[in-house]
């Protein structure tokens, strides 16, 4: 593999939005009152666009060109990115200004529009280059020879070569001693990434934003997150609803409600059959033998009311195998965010890759998806899941460049 995984995986997080083809593009009122809200006229989006070698008729509508720009810099979004990358306002200027994306007297808001482009300039531009005192250091901190460490990445048809930067030779070196290579390759394609946690591009945008906002530099979060994967791995086998006892599903209520309070999110759920939907609470879903045909539809919500995404289960999602794999996995995902981390002085990271779910194991997009098993107390097992593997891996992003920037 030639590029740092998690760089490859942040661009096709942040480019998601660019469609391979289109049969519409953003026109007419719906353009205009985009425009209005950025106070841009659309040379000037057209001229931004350029820059990505894109057109308006790449996208297929304002919603579609809204997601790619992401959200406008505003002053609240610049304090979050200083404080994201522990900079003052002077520091990240005159970083800016040494390479030349700032004139001297230039305000960060007259030069970028949109913050994603901003946080990325910052992270490119706080990189550590490659040279023979730091791959020293690395060799050191590694306990490697530069002969070994060259032997370890052609193990993986990598070279030493490939990498500008300290921060990527970190990530691989601790990625390829630690044997979790393989688990990182299967989600390489992030169109398998969306699909086996079930989100559009537009809900992994609001659940990042929304996760950008937790406090995740507390270890209670961490320890809190730890004792509920365990709680799943502990979780017993069962096949059938009526194998399900009341203790059991006293666990899984608390566990899901322990989860969404974690992560500050409400849920709702509905059973959908054709055009009826119907809203059902979690204790009487549980308690279902049967969903005679209806489709389970879980809403998710930040605790002011705003919506952030939905998902849709299918039978093969459930099952207690699957709770408990996925609770040993998410542990292990940690572990090695964490390790690796500690061995990056700076890196901004992408959602972590999901822990691995077979084939038939795939959550398809939400509103017209697959159906409920008739053993629907195992839908709670699917949805615990889904749930941990989603919100784990979005809010890793967060951890990974917080917590390396502490070490800067």
């Amino acid at each position: 593999m030639k590029k740092f995984i998690i760089l490859l995986l942040v661009s096709a997080i942040l480019f998601a939005g660019i469609p391979l083809s289109a049969s519409a593009a953003p026109a007419g009122k719906d353009l205009t009152a985009y425009l209005e809200k950025i106070s841009w006229i659309q040379p000037e989006l057209e001229e931004h666009l350029d820059f990505y070698d894109l057109k308006l008729k790449d996208f297929e509508d304002v919603e579609d060109l809204r997601s790619f720009l992401g959200p406008v810099l505003s002053p609240n979004r610049f304090a979050v990115i200083l404080e994201d990358y522990e900079l003052t306002e002077e520091e990240a200027l005159q970083l800016l200004r040494d390479n030349g994306e700032l004139e001297e007297g230039q305000s960060v808001f007259d030069a970028y529009k949109f913050a994603d482009d901003l946080d990325y300039d910052l992270y490119f531009y706080s990189l550590t280059p490659v040279t023979d005192e730091a791959m020293e250091e690395l060799l050191k901190e590694f306990n490697l020879t530069y002969k070994e460490l060259e032997a370890l990445f052609a193990e993986y048809d990598d070279d030493l070569s490939y990498y500008e930067h300290m921060e990527d030779l970190y990530w691989m070196t601790e990625l390829y001693l630690s044997g979790d290579y393989e688990m990182y390759e299967d989600f390489m394609d992030i169109d398998e990434l969306f699909a086996a946690i079930g989100l559009t591009e537009e809900e992994l945008d609001r659940l990042i934003e929304h996760f950008m906002e937790l406090d995740i530099e507390n270890d209670a979060f961490w320890e809190k997150l730890e004792e509920l994967s365990y709680r799943m791995m502990a979780f017993e086998e069962f096949d059938y609803a009526s194998e399900v006892t009341p203790e059991m599903i006293a666990e899984l209520l608390d566990i899901f409600t322990e989860l969404l309070d974690l992560f500050q999110m409400d849920a709702s759920f509905y059973l959908i059959k054709g055009e009826e939907k119907k809203e059902i609470n979690l204790a009487a879903l549980v308690s279902m033998t049967t969903t005679d045909g209806y489709d389970l539809l879980i809403e998710l919500y930040n605790k002011e009311g705003d919506f952030l995404a939905d998902i849709l289960l299918t039978g093969d999602m459930f099952g207690s195998e699957l709770i408990q794999d996925t609770g040993k996995d998410l542990k292990e995902m940690e572990e090695v965010v964490e390790t690796a981390v500690k061995e990056v002085t700076t890196v901004k990271a992408a959602p972590a890759a999901p822990a691995a779910v077979s084939k038939e194991a795939v959550v398809t997009t939400t509103e017209r998806g697959g159906r409920l098993p008739d053993t629907a107390t195992n839908s709670v097992n699917g949805l615990l899941a889904g749930l941990f593997v989603m919100m784990l891996g979005a809010v890793l992003y967060r951890r990974a460049r917080v917590s390396a920037n502490e070490t800067r």
